[in-house]
């Protein structure tokens, strides 16, 4: 299988792309780096965010910093998953660290290069990239609002509909490991 070949099959398992011609995707794949990285960082909270990747094979770790400097796993990626796409759209920092879990390949754009094609790229696959792009940021949201009411189902802040209202978040007086992860969460 070529690199490009290898690169298209890639991009069938990125939700949003998934019903994408073979020959749109194939233009696609050929924006994309493939590198490995072995139980390394791929990206660190803080810096500049200067490049998209498509998490192609193994899995990894994304960890949030809380304000008190302690660290928390806030999700594992699988294959198929964009990530780095909040700093890359928003001109950011990386609002999180995302670490390889063993052997991982990833697929990687500059993301000068993201952000041209997501202006009106000079060719056909532009719709379903911004697409694919909006499907990513909304899983993200989907799984940070989860952790959060996760959380304050835990701390006791979150009751059923039927039951008396919950305390607001900031009069609750929440242990200070929850509150540290309910901050970093916030900004995830």
């Amino acid at each position: 299988m070529t690199q490009l070949d290898y690169r298209t099959e890639v991009l069938t398992d990125v939700p949003g792309l998934t019903d994408v011609p073979p020959e749109m995707l194939e233009e696609l794949a050929r924006e994309f780096d493939v590198r490995d990285h072995d139980n390394s960082m791929i990206c660190v909270e803080g810096e500049p965010a200067d490049v998209l990747f498509i998490l192609a094979e193994g899995e990894c770790e994304v960890i949030k910093s809380a304000p008190n400097g302690r660290k928390y796993k806030v999700a594992v990626l699988t294959g198929g998953c964009l990530f780095g796409q909040v700093g890359v759209m928003t001109l950011a920092h990386r609002t999180a660290s995302v670490q390889a879990r063993g052997r991982v390949r990833t697929l990687q754009m500059p993301a000068r290069r993201a952000r041209e094609l997501l202006r009106g790229g000079d060719f056909g696959v532009t719709s379903p990239f911004r697409r694919a792009l909006i499907v990513a940021l909304a899983r993200q949201l989907q799984s940070a609002t989860a952790t959060t009411m996760k959380l304050a189902v835990d701390a006791g802040l979150a009751t059923a509909a039927t039951e008396a209202p919950a305390r607001r978040v900031d009069e609750a007086g929440m242990p200070d490991p929850i509150e540290d992860l309910l901050r970093a969460q916030s900004h995830v």
